[in-house]
């Protein structure tokens, strides 16, 4: 017994681990509701079809800037409206670098397109001109900013706005150092410029060249020169070091220096700054940029490289070590700024380059480490977000409380967290050259689907938040002033009004409040309202209270100002065009878990977005690009949903319509089961103005599937009927009706066709005396085609009752043919003997007893004796095809039988409606009697028709009466007396008829079996029956006693059978029966015996039938009589040319 202690503490232990796991499910379904909650999310925002109207407001005015900059400090008021005015011009300038060079720059490439290089390159020239056109401006613009910051570095109320005039210089220097780094790496643009280049100097030496183009020399040298320019301008991939020539040339001072250091220390600070960090993480590249450009002035304009400023940058490229200059671009900032500095290895410092590369591995190991906490973290961040904005849209006037402002600004900076997350994995894998992990990519995935939710829930509800937005900027404004007036007051009432210095922060504070009341919230008025904010923030007039209150509303007001066009860009992923091939795991992982199939709105709409730039190229038609970029992805969602799940259908349903055939079970443990019906019920999704809907691909699939094989076999068309039934019912979807077939005719092979190829028909099918039914022998497909009365009669309602003789007379000219096949194999010497032979043997058994029987071992004999006259390749004796000449024959009887009793069934049918065939009625007679009508034709012709069918029916024609007479006048004459031997080898063919059909029926119990496989061959006894009949031999076959020859002969063998199992039952063990193999020997030879007995049986019951067709009356033209063979010494034809010949004189018609 246990302690009661250690009964307490097993009891502590049980209870701690059942409120474990109580606590794990709880959080399990705590999870799941989140899981389908989010779900749901991605159902109502994922796909932005479901929004067809979009609404961007976006601030506008007509109005300049000297317009609203409006003081009586004149001198100050035009140092404002210069300083705004670069300001704005540089902001223009990076605003149409991005929006109109680098897209088409970076485009530039062999995708998409089919037309030769110098094409793509020609319609290229012109943007080319107009970036050279850019470039200068941009040179220009750089140079007199310069002066002007050099002049303003005079002004002490200018210093606070030149940090912000440096940033937007920076800027403008990002983007062409961008667009130098797009043509480096654009291999593509510099081969098709060769290859152009080359082609123009061909046609300047040749003349026919440039004759086909219409080019003469003075053009061809303009042309030249003008490509001479472009590629020393651009191509050379110098644009910003060239935009930066003239700057040496610059008389700048001291103050400028000093100017220019302040800014790159205060952008040195943003960048370690965490909440520039949190607020839009994308920009920390940006501002590493800008320092690595700022650097590359200070060394143009001092050419001198100071330490101590390369020390700093380098620094703060360990916090971003790689940047996302544009889309795709990416590059390591500390590599790209050290390459345009001469000497440079002179000034770093080895040590920090390896501290910046370990910082790369360092950075990727910690996102991928923090990757999944991060995505949860999103999550969870984007439906509060939703679900607050949900409930602010039921609201008809929402209340705007201290938390509101931020809190819809919270959806701008998730929505920039998330892309930055994304673009910077993307970009440390392809610059650290590593793949991207499968969990990884996945996860990348969820980010999609957080990111296109905010961009659904934002286009959902733009009504609700543009007003909402609205008030808040207005409130903002308000606050923002109130704050400005407050602090005009206090510098109002200071002791030091006259003082120059006090004048200028009045003014500055007078023109920030103008900004904010005298019209909508404009980029350029935020121009001015941060030029404003720079020189009262160097007056240091503020307190830090309202100070930090100011900062922190104006980049506040600024993204709310401009919140729709921010949402788009933060919510643009052209990331994944460059990256296209991570969409089909994506798509494979949503095909195999079908409750996550609502996520294919989001990643189609992410994909989408990455069109945008697309539409910007300018070497080919954008809309053909977007196109086929559409094509493209459409494929890829073919390939990995539709076209599985298509197949995955269509074999569920066979499965099922075939369920109780014996097929293996499929036990759903084993496998997972998927619910395929979540993808089938998708909406459809709109892509690039195209809808893809998987229940129509899906329907489409099933009805062209089910139709195509409908038309292959019209056998199989109930089996479709019902996976159509099943597909309406397991998967709701609606398949349409085949209508296949038309009718339910039954016709088969064609009468005309089996009459024009009879020798193909005898020799591929094969006769089945009692259900008069042709089998097809062998056949490549899993079906065997059959020809019965049915088919006969159908076809003879096509063609007419008329084809009937047509066809017998082609079955004569067919028996004529293979008659004097057999006719030259009875005149065989080999094979005359040995019949003679066997006659004389058997008149002796004869003449000793009346009641001899034929030896069964001497049909066996000669049925193996004849093997020595030779085989085919194929290994057939010529008995072999002696018999199955005779089965030819027998089956052209047969057909012939078929052709009659078809006429017959097609007669019945057609008069079937006639209520007394005994006494039919006279139409016409009726006619005349009523007085129906005046012309009586056409019951004269209904009375023709009605006599002609039942003539056709009551009486017939005797085919097999016209073949016998046709061919028995021949057959029994005396020039034809080796064919009189005939009734000697019919036991000996039996024998060989009995080992083939034996042989045959034991390959339909194999699996794969090799050879001919037949259960029935009745057109041997067919054809045995009517040559007897021809020869009038059927006395003489009767007189062999053949059939109680074989009876007795394996009645002997099961007896003997027989006593040895009783043998063995007994318990009389012999050395025989003790040996197991020879008695497992023993009862395969029973088993065998036993088949021989049963084929014999029915081959003898097929004769007996078949002899009955050929039975004539006493007093008919053919008699059966039994006349004994010529003997060995009468006279026969010294060859078989002369019987047939014989045969060939024989009447052609019937």
């Amino acid at each position: 017994m246990l302690s009661a202690e250690v009964r307490g503490s097993l009891q502590k232990r049980f209870y701690k681990k059942v409120g474990d796991y109580i606590s794990d499910l709880g959080k399990r379904f705590e999870n799941s509701d989140d899981a389908e909650s989010w779900l749901a999310n991605v159902v109502s925002y994922g796909s932005t079809a479901r929004n067809p109207i979009k609404i961007v407001l976006s601030p506008h005015e007509k109005a300049c800037i000297e317009d609203f900059v409006q003081t009586e400090n004149d001198l100050f008021g035009k140092v404002m409206v210069a300083i705004s005015v670069m300001a704005a011009e540089l902001r223009f300038l990076m605003h149409e670098a991005r929006q109109r060079f680098l897209d088409p720059l970076l485009h530039y490439s062999d995708a998409y397109i089919e037309n030769p290089s110098y094409l793509s390159l020609g319609r290229f020239l012109p943007f080319l001109q107009e970036f050279s056109c850019f470039k200068s401006r941009c040179k220009e613009v750089i140079a007199l900013v310069l002066q002007q910051l050099n002049v303003l570095a005079e002004r002490d109320f200018a210093s606070g706005t030149m940090v912000f005039l440096y940033e937007c210089l920076s800027g403008l220097c990002s983007c062409l150092i961008t667009a130098d780094c797009i043509i480096k790496s654009n291999n593509t643009l510099r081969d098709h410029w060769t290859t152009y280049k080359a082609s123009l100097n061909a046609c300047s030496h040749s003349a026919n060249m440039a004759a086909k183009v219409g080019l003469e020399n003075a053009d061809i040298k303009e042309i030249e020169s003008f490509l001479m320019n472009i590629e020393r301008d651009l191509l050379s991939g110098t644009i910003f070091l060239d935009c930066l020539s003239n700057v040496g040339r610059l008389n700048l001072t001291r103050k400028f220096l000093d100017s220019w250091s302040v800014a790159f220390q205060q952008l040195i600070a943003d960048v370690d700054n965490p909440i520039s960090q949190s607020q839009n993480p994308g920009k920390i590249g940006e501002r590493v940029m800008a320092c690595g450009s700022l650097l590359i002035l200070h060394v143009v304009v001092t050419r001198n490289v100071d330490k101590k400023f390369l020390r700093m940058f380098l620094d703060v490229c360990k916090t971003a070590p790689i940047v996302a200059l544009w889309q795709n671009m990416s590059i390591c900032p500390a590599d790209v700024v050290l390459a345009m500095i001469p000497d440079v290895g002179k000034h770093v410092d080895k040590k920090q380059l390896q501290l910046i590369q370990q910082a790369k591995e360092g950075i990727l190991q910690a996102r991928l480490q923090n990757l999944a906490k991060d995505v949860a973290s999103f999550r969870v961040d984007a439906m509060e977000w939703v679900t607050r904005i949900q409930a602010l849209a039921k609201e008809s006037q929402p209340i705007i409380d201290e938390d509101t402002p931020r809190f819809v600004r919270s959806g701008l900076l998730l929505a920039r967290r998330v892309q930055n997350s994304v673009v910077q994995l993307f970009h440390f894998h392809s610059i650290l050259l590593k793949p991207l992990p499968r969990q990884t990519l996945f996860l990348i995935g969820n980010m999609l689907e957080i990111l296109m939710v905010l961009k659904g829930c934002k286009q959902t509800y733009d009504i609700t938040l543009s007003q909402l937005i609205d008030r808040i900027v207005q409130l903002t404004t308000n606050r923002m002033q109130n704050a400005c007036y407050t602090l005009e007051k206090r510098l109002a009432g200071e002791k030091r009004v006259g003082a120059l210095e006090h004048v200028d922060a009045l003014t500055s504070l007078q023109l920030l409040q103008q900004c904010l009341v005298s019209g909508p919230m404009t980029e350029q008025r935020m121009i001015v309202l941060k030029a404003c904010l720079g020189v009262g923030l160097s007056m240091k007039k503020w307190p830090q209270d309202e100070l930090n209150y100011v900062q922190i509303f104006v980049p506040l007001l600024k993204d709310l100002a401009t919140f729709h066009e921010a949402f788009d860009n933060a919510c643009n992923m052209s990331i994944f065009y460059w990256n296209r091939q991570v969409l089909r795991p994506y798509l494979e992982e949503i095909f195999q878990n079908p409750n996550q199939s609502p996520r294919i709105f989001c990643l189609l709409a992410a994909f989408e977005t990455s069109s945008r730039s697309l539409r910007r190229v300018r070497h080919a038609d954008p809309d053909g690009l977007v196109k086929k970029f559409g094509q493209e992805v459409r494929s890829e969602v073919n390939e990995c949903i539709i076209n599985p799940l298509c197949r995955e259908i269509e074999m569920n349903l066979r499965l099922t319509v075939h369920s109780h055939l014996s097929l293996p079970e499929r036990n759903p443990f084993d496998a997972v089961v998927r619910d395929i019906r979540q993808i089938i019920s998708l909406d459809a999704i709109q892509f690039l103005n195209h809808i893809i809907c998987v229940r129509d691909e899906v329907e489409s699939y099933l009805d062209k599937t089910f139709y195509d094989l409908t038309t292959v076999a019209l056998h199989d068309w109930k089996t479709y009927d019902e996976m159509r039934s099943l597909a309406l019912h397991m998967y709701g979807l609606h398949v349409m009706q085949a209508h296949l077939p038309c009718q339910t005719l039954e016709q088969g092979a064609d009468i005309l066709e089996i009459m024009r190829n009879i020798n193909y028909f005898v020799s591929n099918y094969a006769y089945n005396l009692n259900n008069q039914v042709f089998v097809e022998r062998t056949s490549n497909s899993k079906h065997l085609n059959t020809i019965g009365i049915r088919h006969i009669a159908n076809s003879l309602r096509t063609h007419g009752i008329g084809i009937m003789n047509t066809t017998v007379n082609y079955t004569y000219q067919f028996l004529r043919n293979k008659f004097n096949l057999f006719s030259q194999f009875m005149f065989d010497e080999h094979i005359k003997s040995r019949l003679i032979k066997d006659i004389k043997i058997f008149r002796d058994m004869k003449q000793n007893d009346a009641m001899a029987k034929y030896p069964f071992e001497r049909a066996e004999k000669f049925n193996k004796a004849i093997r020595t006259l030779g085989v085919t390749a194929d290994g057939q004796t010529r008995l072999d095809q002696f018999r199955m000449l005779i089965t030819y024959i027998g089956n052209a009887m047969g057909f012939v039988r078929t052709v009659r009793s078809g006429g017959l069934h097609h007669c019945s049918k057609a008069i079937c409606f006639i209520p007394d065939l005994e006494d039919i009625e006279s139409f016409e007679t009726l006619a005349k009697e009523e007085e129906v009508a005046v012309n009586n034709t056409a019951t004269k012709d209904l009375d023709d028709v009605i006599t002609m069918l039942n003539k056709n029916l009551s009486d017939g024609t005797e085919f097999f009466k016209l073949l016998l007479e046709v061919f028995s006048g021949e057959f029994q004459n005396v020039r034809n007396r080796h064919l009189h031997n005939f009734y000697m080898i019919i036991p000996p063919l039996m024998v060989n008829f009995v080992e083939h059909a034996v042989t045959c029926k034991e390959r339909l119990h194999k699996k794969n079996p090799s050879g001919l496989v037949l259960f029935t061959d009745d057109g041997f006894a067919m054809g045995v029956a009517y040559i007897l009949a021809l020869l009038g031999q059927n006395g003489l076959f009767d007189s062999l006693n053949w059939t109680d020859a074989v009876r007795e002969k394996f009645r002997k063998d099961a007896e003997a059978a027989a006593q040895a199992n009783r043998m063995d039952a007994q318990g009389n063990r012999s050395d025989v029966q003790s040996d197991e193999k020879l008695r497992q020997a023993l009862k395969l030879t029973a088993r065998r015996l036993d088949s021989y007995i049963k084929e014999f049986e029915l081959l003898f019951y097929s004769l007996s039938s078949a002899r009955i067709f050929f039975k004539t009356n006493p007093t008919g033209s053919v008699q059966q009589t039994s006349k004994e063979p010529p003997a060995e010494g009468n006279p026969a034809p010294t060859t078989a040319d002369s019987s047939v010949n014989a045969i060939n004189q024989a009447p052609v018609g019937i």
